[in-house]
C-alpha cells in the first residue's frame, strides 16, 4: 500500500474489526422503544458500578436495582439472570471500543501506526471506563468458564484483530514474514493487560495515559527488531 492510502476494504483485520464494531446483539434483548433503551442503559451503568465494587459473585440483584432506581423484578424484563447482565456489559463496551478504533484506524498509513493506536486506545478506554475495566480485566477476561458465546467472541476478537494486523504488517514488508503473529499478539496483549491490572489493583502507574506511550513504543520496538 503506498504512503497516504487508506485501508483496503478487503483486508482481514478490517473485516474482523467491522464485524466486532457492529456489536454482538444476536440473541440479546434489544428494546425497540426509546424509553426502554434508556432504562436498559441506566441498568447496565448501575450494574457496572455494583459489579466493580462487589464482584460478580457477591453482587446482588437487589443492590443493582437500587443503584438503577428500579424494582428488582424489573431487571428480569431485560436479563434472565445476574450472569446475563454481567456478561452484557463487556459485550457492549467492547463493541463501542472497536467502533471508536474503526473511526480512527483506516486513514493511517501503516499497520505499525494502527497497531500502536489500537494498544494505546485500549489502555485509554480502560482509563475512561475504570468500573468496566475492573469487571473485564479482573473478572471476565481471566475466567476460563465463560460459556456465553457472545462474550467469548467479543473478548477473542481483541486477539483476532491484533493477530490480523501483525500478519498484514508482515505481508506488506513492515515486519519479517517469519514473525509469528500469535506469539507476537500474546506478548503485546499480555504486556498491556498486565499494566492495566496493576493500575486497577494498585493505581500504578499513577498516570496511565502518560505511561502508555513509552510502553507501547517499547513493545513495538521488539516487533520492529524482527525485520
Amino acid at each position: 500500500m503506498p504512503d497516504g492510502a487508506t485501508a483496503d476494504a478487503n483486508e482481514p483485520w478490517l473485516d474482523i474489526l467491522k464485524r466486532a464494531a457492529n456489536g454482538y446483539l444476536e440473541g440479546a434483548r434489544d428494546p425497540k422503544q426509546s424509553r426502554s433503551r434508556r432504562r436498559q442503559r441506566d441498568l447496565l451503568e448501575a450494574a457496572t458500578r455494583v459489579f466493580a465494587r462487589d464482584g460478580i459473585a457477591k453482587a446482588k440483584m437487589a443492590d443493582i436495582a437500587a443503584e438503577a432506581g428500579m424494582s428488582a423484578s424489573s431487571i428480569y424484563d431485560y436479563y434472565q439472570s445476574k450472569e446475563d447482565l454481567a456478561y452484557e456489559i463487556p459485550i457492549r463496551r467492547l463493541a463501542q471500543f472497536y467502533a471508536e478504533f474503526l473511526q480512527q484506524a483506516p486513514p493511517l498509513d501503516t499497520m505499525r501506526e494502527r497497531l500502536h493506536l489500537f494498544l494505546s486506545m485500549a489502555t485509554d478506554y480502560a482509563r475512561r471506563n475504570p468500573d468496566w475495566a475492573r469487571l473485564l480485566y479482573l473478572e471476565i477476561w481471566p475466567s476460563v468458564l465463560i460459556e456465553e458465546a457472545r462474550v467469548r467472541r467479543a473478548v477473542d476478537d481483541f486477539a483476532r484483530i491484533v493477530v490480523a494486523m501483525v500478519r498484514e504488517g508482515s505481508r506488506r514488508g513492515e515486519w519479517s514474514r517469519t514473525l509469528d503473529p500469535y506469539q507476537t499478539a500474546t506478548i503485546l496483549m499480555g504486556s498491556i493487560t498486565h499494566m492495566l491490572i496493576t493500575w486497577l489493583l494498585y493505581h500504578r502507574p499513577s498516570n496511565l495515559r502518560k505511561a502508555t506511550r513509552p510502553m507501547v513504543d517499547q513493545l513495538l520496538k521488539l516487533v520492529d527488531s524482527s525485520t
